[in-house]
């Protein structure tokens, strides 16, 4: 027997995950009254109440020779400390035959069977706050569990005897060694969370690319694994759009990426919402259109010259080659048009507009979960014509629970029970299971999932070409409804296409702004935003906001009224450009009435972020008097930018010649004063005798 004693000075999990995790796993334990004084509360409230999870190794999967271990983990919430006692743990001697009797015995500790002692587990003082694990090793050859038919066998620790036991219970299976292979698909994503900005920041990938970063942790997790890969293609595009100036850890990642074996499709960029997209509307999942925004020339060098070629004098070309769109969005995909909603977003609407899609090479094919398709059909399906990949929902939820589970215990009683239904359960072959989406798990925790997946006694893995290649089998699909605040929020992002399109006619490359944008949209529409709704609401208010600033990103500044001092002389107007790239724009100015004469038409050009001086010629047909001039900001291409606006202008042309007699008369006085002085002085010089 193992004993694991808790980490000094580690706090336990908090109390909500522990209870996601137990009944997810159904292995919490059943507290009766009064509880015995090893493991009672201190305190009625529930949140101290004492709970303990037990969960078989290699996913409760019994192993032909070696050891089995049982592990018992006990977490105190509470303000004061646990006794030490002992924990006997007992295996059924019946098997469960059935998902709902597996379903019983977990939920309510439900089942007819005598139980057969398998030893005592020692637990620990668990200090307040504090989590304590214990373990009971077993030899698979020893009794009672060396003889034990194929099936799946109720496990169970009680500490106290009748009214006064506290049980945790967990499952264990026995496989059928003579049972024909099987196949078994697993798809797991590489996201990188929610993200608020079109490409992720070179920062961020430093930080996720790392050791111990989310996107290592991924990608090590899945390394010699046969999953199947959904890869976020803003991940692979915001590496390569840094060019020489990516960080070493993100390139290193992308390498190691792109070499994997492993069966892979591109998730839409951004991992976005497929069904909001369709349900506003959509004929086809949008995607950005450019990527120039994103690409600096100077971290792209020139094509090298080859030193062995002929010496045939070639030209060297001036400007470096940028990447192009299916070179940054590249994942290392054989098949293309393969679509994953979220899981339960989508239904059959959605699946009806992502196939009548076209552009790819490849049939769509469109992942769902079984919850939604009214067939016991199996992964290969087809809907009204339309290729359908069907995942079971019951499995794929448990894997997802102990990926996102980081407490030991918790994982090994959910991949126990994932173990056990699949089992027991009338399984289609072939299968197809997700480890779905989940922000910030551990490297181990995804392991796990995977291999207890991939591992299944009596099933062998295979990829989406196998899963494919098996008849497909007539579904319905139910009917799921968008969500209705992103169709909103999709709405609100195609009415401000107009004023963002408008705006973009000043630059020499219009797609700069329009794509940027696109690609936030797609990443603020991301399915990892679905679990953080507060979050989304914030980011999606700073986008309007930002949507705002670049609507109104070229203007002019205008000051109070203007005083023209003469017959013509030029009127000095500022432009402003809060865009980050140069902007070019025609300034229209007219006079108001016929009493000024304007050049009617100034190319104004801005520098990013900067102020602009524009001075337009004017000349004044009256010697004085009150006028107006109207300006308007037009694109190169004659597109209004904002509206016109009026600056009143008082003319004062007959100042000009007062000023011109002032001037004359001066000189004149300077001349006369200078000739009287000169006589002056000559007359007081002595004469020579």
């Amino acid at each position: 027997m193992t004993f694991i004693s808790p980490a000094p000075g580690r706090r336990p999990p908090r109390r909500s995950r522990w209870l996601r995790a137990a009944a997810a796993a159904t292995a919490a334990i059943a507290l009766a009254a009064p509880a015995p004084a090893a493991f009672a509360a201190v305190d009625d409230a529930p949140d101290e109440t004492v709970t303990a999870t037990l969960a078989p190794s290699a996913g409760g999967v019994l192993p032909a020779s070696g050891d089995l271990s049982l592990t018992l983990t006990a977490d105190n919430p509470g303000p004061d400390a646990v006794p030490a006692g002992a924990a006997t743990v007992g295996i059924g001697a019946d098997p469960l035959v059935s998902t709902a009797a597996i379903a019983s015995w977990l939920d309510s500790g439900s089942t007819g069977a005598s139980f057969d002692d398998l030893g005592e587990i020692a637990m620990p003082e668990v200090a307040s706050e504090q989590s304590a694990s214990a373990s009971l090793t077993i030899d698979a050859g020893d009794a009672p569990i060396d003889d034990l038919d194929p099936g799946v066998y109720p496990v169970r620790a009680v500490y106290g005897t009748d009214e006064d036991s506290l049980r945790a219970r967990t499952v264990l299976v026995v496989p059928d060694t003579g049972a024909p292979a099987r196949q078994i698909g697993v798809v797991v994503p590489i996201t990188a969370g929610p993200q608020s900005t079109g490409v992720l920041s070179s920062e961020q990938l430093a930080e996720l690319t790392a050791e111990g970063g989310d996107l290592r942790e991924q990608v090590d997790a899945v390394t010699g694994t046969p999953a199947i890969l959904a890869v976020d293609p803003a991940i692979t595009a915001s590496i390569r759009a840094l060019g020489s100036a990516a960080p070493a850890d993100a390139v290193a990642w992308l390498d190691d990426l792109i070499a994997l074996p492993n069966d892979r499709f591109a998730l839409q960029y951004g991992d976005a919402d497929l069904a909001a997209q369709i349900g506003a509307g959509e004929a086809s999942p949008l995607r950005p259109v450019s990527f120039a925004a994103y690409l600096d020339p100077a971290n792209f060098g020139a094509p090298a010259v080859d030193g062995e070629a002929t010496p045939t004098p070639t030209p060297t070309p001036e400007e470096p080659i940028l990447p192009t769109l299916e070179e940054l969005f590249d994942v290392g995909a054989d098949r293309d048009s393969v679509y994953w909603p979220a899981t339960g977003t989508a239904g059959a609407e959605t699946v009806a507009a992502l196939s009548a899609g076209t552009g790819g090479d490849d049939a769509p094919v469109t992942l769902l979960p079984s919850s939604v398709v009214r067939s016991d059909a199996g992964a290969h399906a087809v809907s009204v014509d339309t290729d359908l990949l069907v995942y079971d929902a019951g499995l794929s939820r448990l894997l997802e629970d102990a990926s996102a589970t980081d407490a030991d215990t918790a994982r090994g009683a959910l991949l126990a029970e994932f173990t056990a239904r699949a089992a027991v359960g009338d399984l289609a072959d072939p299968l197809l299971v997700t480890v779905d989406r989940a922000n910030g798990r551990s490297q181990a925790a995804l392991r796990e999932a995977i291999d207890a997946a991939t591992g299944l006694p009596g099933w062998t893995a295979t990829d989406l070409d196998g899963l494919l290649a098996t008849p497909a089998a007539a579904v319905d699909v139910d009917s799921v409804p968008a969500d209705q605040d992103r169709v909103a929020v999709i709405d609100g992002f195609r009415a401000a296409q107009g004023g963002l399109q408008r705006i973009s006619g000043v630059l020499d490359d219009p797609t700069l702004l329009t794509s940027s944008e696109r690609a936030t949209e797609l990443q603020l529409l991301g399915n990892a935003w679905l679990d953080d709704r507060e979050g989304w609401d914030a980011a999606i208010q700073a986008q309007r906001e930002r949507i705002a600033t670049w609507t109104d990103g070229v203007a002019l500044v205008l000051g109070g009224p203007i005083t023209l001092a003469g017959s013509s002389a030029p009127l000095v107007f500022t432009v402003r450009n809060d865009l980050p790239w140069p902007a070019r724009v025609d300034l229209l100015a007219s006079p108001g009435d016929a009493r000024l004469v304007i050049e009617s038409t100034t190319e104004v050009e801005i520098g990013a972020q900067q102020t602009s001086r524009v001075a337009i010629p004017v000349s004044a047909l009256v010697g004085s008097g009150e006028s107006s001039v109207d300006l308007q900001l037009r694109t190169p291409s004659g597109v209004e930018i904002g509206r016109s606006e009026t600056v009143e202008v008082s003319v004062r042309a007959e100042w000009e010649s007062v000023a011109l007699v002032i001037l004359i008369v001066l000189v004149s006085a300077l001349l006369v004063f200078g000739v009287v002085r000169t006589v002056r002085r000559r007359k007081r010089m002595p004469v020579a005798p």
